[in-house]
């Protein structure tokens, strides 16, 4: 397991995909080779599938959590937060709308955005594909499901105390 860096760090051993283990037997003399390591404070087996052990480990994390002030207002909208949300929203509306399955490899950058004196904004995203596959099934024929997703996102306005802008 390497060199422990800070003896002092807590550290938690989560070992996921449990779910997919048919012999329970062999998941536990896993667990009982790895609970000899006595850097790890606790262990939790997880399973998205069937819905094991992620409460565990979230109520484990909040209580290891400090309290104290917020370094930023968690309230504030800053431009990279709206940038974010941008890429977001339309990256969700491209996956309601294309039916096959998005590649991993494909990147979604936010290539341009200018702020007009309205308060609107002209916003550049690109998806980069590196198959021709891919962009097909990004695009459809003649550019339809872009224009589509274009067309179906509907203008998002943020409101807070200095903004109000609408991100289409």
């Amino acid at each position: 397991m390497g060199s422990i860096s800070n003896p002092n760090q807590k550290r938690v051993f989560c070992m996921n995909k449990v779910g997919l283990v048919t012999k329970k037997s062999d998941l536990l003399n896993v667990v009982d080779e790895f609970k000899d390591l006595s850097e790890y404070e606790r262990f939790f087996m997880i399973s998205r599938m069937k819905s094991a052990g992620v409460k565990d480990l979230t109520h484990f994390l909040i209580e290891q959590g400090v309290k104290r002030p917020w370094d930023e207002d968690p309230f504030a909208m800053s431009e990279e937060v709206m940038k974010n949300i941008s890429l977001e929203v339309v990256r969700e509306k491209m996956l309601n709308h294309v039916h096959q399955k998005i590649p991993y490899g494909i990147e979604h950058k936010l290539m341009g955005w200018k702020e007009f004196r309205d308060g609107s904004l002209r916003i550049e995203q690109h998806f980069i594909a590196h198959k021709i596959n891919q962009r097909k099934i990004l695009v459809g024929k003649k550019g339809s499901k872009i224009g589509l997703v274009l067309f179906l996102t509907p203008p998002i306005t943020i409101h807070d105390d200095t903004v109000d802008q609408s991100i289409v």
